[in-house]
């Protein structure tokens, strides 16, 4: 009595583009679940679906928070301590030093509320730890997230994950573009 079966007679492949997957396929398991959630009719939504049209269904229907441009992944990357939360792990190949600090704060309130993490530590990965490293977005994000109101403990390394920590404190968010993320995992 718990479970009720839905139609979702649309089936979108794994190769078809997403923008026109969720116009051309509205009774996919994908829509048909999203209008689900967003109706209020179910708990919880899962895919293992082709992510592109999952990001852009989810986008269309449940909609962006206010504030963020973007949709991103958040994966939980085991190590020593506790998981570590990383976005964007594959949804944006390119992002702005805007939308990581969009998604540095989506990390924060995820690790907050749901890990039950006080005052997560994010840091920002890049190829040193010295604030003028990485990429010209990278540089620009790290001088943004110093001033974001949440706890940025700097530039962090692929190697600071699987422990968990690094040595200006905690690491429970890591914050990167979807490529490097993607790449990362």
């Amino acid at each position: 009595t718990r479970i009720e079966v839905i139609d979702a007679a649309d089936v979108i492949e794994m190769g078809d583009k997403p923008a026109t997957a969720i116009k051309k396929k509205p009774k996919s398991s994908m829509m048909v679940g999203l209008r689900l959630q967003a109706d209020g009719r179910s708990d919880a939504f899962v895919s293992a679906g082709n992510t592109g049209a999952q990001m852009a269904a989810s986008t269309v229907v449940l909609k962006l928070h206010p504030g963020l441009d973007r949709p991103a992944i958040g994966t939980l990357f085991p190590s020593a301590r506790e998981p570590v939360v990383v976005l964007d792990s594959g949804a944006n190949v390119d992002c702005s030093a805007q939308e990581l600090v969009q998604f540095a704060r989506l990390g924060s309130v995820y690790a907050e509320r749901i890990l039950g993490r006080d005052n997560p530590g994010v840091g920002l990965l890049s190829v040193g730890e010295e604030p003028e490293k990485g990429n010209a977005v990278v540089k620009e994000a790290h001088a943004m997230l110093r001033d974001a109101g949440i706890n940025f403990i700097g530039n962090v390394e692929g190697r600071d994950l699987p422990r968990g920590r690094t040595d200006r404190g905690a690491l429970d968010v890591v914050v990167c573009d979807g490529f490097v993320g993607n790449a990362l995992l």
